[in-house]
């Protein structure tokens, strides 16, 4: 994949539920829960990075979360989750800077969670795209319906 090349990934699923004001960060904004054995985490901040594809870390009070490749991991141990419903895009800059925008709605072992994240600093022009190519995952996992065009140089989504 050539550098600037938008990686964008959705997934279906996202909770509707409404979360708790966000916590300002550095580089984004978190909101939503996190527990851990039932004792709840104070969300600290997001980071967005890549190696092949975009993944974020979830800083929080008890530890750090991750999600990439389609798995979350706690502390740099996978999770065994019975739920994780996650729909999220994000894309890797020119400069190599990375973005996340995306929901996370999971219960894995003993850490359960539902949280809003927009991470790395989404721009406007970001944001329009990643709703584009949202649009276009819902309209071609539901054939029935008209997909919107992918903007140029995007690639396909995930179903």
């Amino acid at each position: 994949m050539r550098a600037g090349l938008l990686a964008v990934a959705w997934f279906a699923g996202a909770c509707g539920k409404a979360a708790p004001a966000p916590a300002a960060t550095e580089r984004g904004e978190l909101k939503g829960t996190l527990t851990l054995g039932g004792a709840p985490a104070r969300l600290e901040r997001c980071r967005p990075g890549h190696a092949v594809h975009v993944f974020v870390e979830v800083d929080t009070s008890l530890g750090t979360l991750r999600f990439g490749e389609g798995k979350l991991y706690w502390d740099g141990n996978e999770l065994a989750c019975a739920k994780l419903d996650r729909s999220w895009g994000g894309g890797i800059r020119q400069d190599g800077s990375t973005y996340f925008r995306g929901t996370l709605a999971f219960r894995c072992d003993k850490l359960a969670g539902e949280l809003v994240l927009s991470c790395g600093g989404v721009t406007a022009t970001e944001a329009a795209q990643l709703d584009a190519n949202r649009a276009a995952a819902i309209g071609s996992a539901n054939p029935g319906s008209a997909a919107l065009s992918r903007p140029a140089g995007a690639q396909s989504p995930n179903p």
